[in-house]
């Protein structure tokens, strides 16, 4: 994720008044329109504040390039992240709405390989604010309502982060299949676990088989194929000597094996019961 904006030379709007006052000192650039003035200095058109009347009330939209991102109105100031949540956008929104947008961690709330995963609920959510009227998380498009003391107005709005987990009788049910092919393996790589040299033919046998990968793991006639899949999957490096020197091991083939089960098998991941989360 890039960064590009410089937000230092903009003024910080803590109220509606001083957003007022912001437009008003700022000089009209030729060309432009009456309602808008720039934040930065006058060669920075991308950032912007905008005067508007809406049923006979004035407020000031602060944005940048295309997007609106903080509002200021009389009694309340909305902010949203324009459904573009870059780092520069996050900047600004801090910076311009007088708040501090904290990086969400997905993973603690999911487990890979679906931490970002569009079937999750915690998917949309990119951040969140953390202050002493409470904790508000939220997505990348929708306009969040704060008052100037920055306590939200419609609690509503926000999302509501999913705590995850995988389920562990089914995953063991899924496993089974594999119980010979990783016995197999295991043996394979006490007589030499410094990695396998590629096979093409072996390749094309696997790219070729219509069942995909699992199904054709678990057949008995493939074990040796399966063992050349997964070691190649999962084989690292050392250094020994100057010669690097390739291998894998059984806690790298299970986690990749049980990374593709859960991935063909997506119902083994479950929400955590609120009685869980405590």
């Amino acid at each position: 994720m890039g960064f590009h904006i410089n937000v230092y030379n903009m003024p910080r709007i803590e109220t509606y008044d001083e957003a007022k006052r912001v437009f008003n000192s700022r000089t009209l650039v030729r060309g432009e329109q009456k309602s808008i003035r720039r934040l930065g200095d006058r060669y920075e058109k991308e950032k912007w504040i905008r005067q508007e009347m809406q049923d006979g009330v004035e407020s000031y939209v602060a944005g940048y390039y295309n997007t609106d991102l903080v509002r200021f109105y009389p009694t309340h100031k909305e902010i949203t992240l324009g459904g573009y949540p870059s780092t520069s956008t996050q900047y600004f929104v801090e910076y311009i709405g007088r708040v501090t947008l904290n990086m969400f961690e997905h993973k603690r709330y999911v487990p890979a390989p679906f931490t970002r995963s569009p079937m999750v609920k915690n998917n949309q959510i990119e951040c969140f604010i953390n202050n002493m009227s409470g904790m508000y998380y939220m997505n990348a498009d929708t306009w969040y309502k704060f008052d100037y003391k920055n306590v939200a107005l419609d609690s509503s709005q926000f999302e509501i982060p999913i705590k995850y987990k995988f389920d562990a009788s089914q995953m063991r049910e899924l496993r089974l299949p594999y119980k010979t092919l990783l016995k197999y393996i295991d043996t394979m790589l006490k007589l030499n676990n410094e990695g396998i040299e590629k096979d093409n033919d072996i390749d094309n046998q696997i790219r070729a088989y219509e069942g995909g990968i699992l199904e054709f793991l678990a057949q008995e006639s493939n074990m040796y194929q399966g063992y050349y899949h997964l070691v190649n999957r999962t084989q690292s490096y050392r250094w020994i000597n100057s010669n690097r020197v390739y291998y894998s091991n059984m806690g790298m083939i299970k986690r990749y094996l049980d990374k593709l089960i859960k991935l063909s098998n997506p119902q083994v991941l479950v929400e955590v019961k609120p009685t869980e989360q405590s």
